[in-house]
């Protein structure tokens, strides 16, 4: 799937199947370029030492308004977790700020390898869209107020 530049259309040109193909074929590779919105977090800063829902280091809230308009995407978040010391979980989740409840949660990691390559330190968050404009942030929860943890993450939106 390559994208084709398509020169304007003029007085009296005839629009063809070709043309109409090269558009369609000019929208799947739209689609299939992922829209990543950074979320914010960090690798260096911990989140704050409190065994509840902490804002992502450098949050930056994202602002949807899920209408038609997004019928057939998918709406995901992409975190990476890690945490310093393996008896202390951290989990990630997506929340709507704008109604106070939970779009979305993934699963609690206790893995502390620098690289991220530990079990759940990588995750993929199904997050669920409420109609109408609304802001969603990264959060992560702590397990307890011990050691630090760590929490990084995107919003994708693709077809």
């Amino acid at each position: 799937m390559a994208y084709t530049a398509i020169s304007a259309f003029v007085l009296d040109q005839i629009f063809g199947y070709q043309t109409a193909n090269k558009l369609r074929l000019n929208i799947e590779a739209i689609l299939a370029a992922r829209l990543h919105k950074g979320m914010g977090g960090s690798r260096q800063v911990s989140l704050p030492r409190v065994a509840s829902a902490q804002d992502a280091i450098d949050w930056r809230d994202i602002e949807i308004t899920a209408t038609n308009i997004l019928t057939g995407f998918t709406v995901q978040a992409r975190a990476e977790v890690r945490t310093l010391n393996a008896a202390v979980s951290i989990t990630p989740r997506v929340q709507n700020v704008t109604d106070a409840t939970t779009a979305g949660t993934g699963v609690s990691c206790t893995a502390t390898n620098a690289d991220y390559s530990g079990t759940n330190q990588k995750q993929t968050i199904a997050v669920t869209l409420t109609t109408g404009t609304k802001k969603y942030r990264l959060q992560g929860t702590p397990g307890a107020t011990t050691d630090d943890t760590f929490l990084i993450g995107d919003l994708e939106v693709f077809a």
